[in-house]
């Protein structure tokens, strides 16, 4: 015996979320059988479920920051500042 499940979710969220999974290759279906199986395995959500506090959220949205053209630049920097 099945049994189904509805939920809603914005549009533009159902499509990206169907871009993810298709490169991928699964369905909604899939993808959500295979979270409901991990969760009854873990007892609980199969991954970090959290909320930034204030001070991530505001140098998550910052400007304040260096860039680097890769990690060799970021490297050469790092232990430039350190001599």
């Amino acid at each position: 015996m099945t049994a189904q499940l509805y939920f809603r979710m914005d549009e533009k969220g159902k499509k990206e979320f169907e871009i993810v999974l298709k490169k991928v290759g699964l369905t909604p279906g899939e993808a959500f059988r295979i979270f409901a199986k991990k969760s009854i395995e873990a007892g609980g959500i199969p991954f970090e479920v959290s909320q930034p506090n204030a001070r991530l959220s505001s140098s998550i949205n910052s400007e304040d920051y260096l860039k680097f053209d890769g990690a060799e630049s970021g490297l050469e920097w790092l232990n430039n500042e350190s001599k």
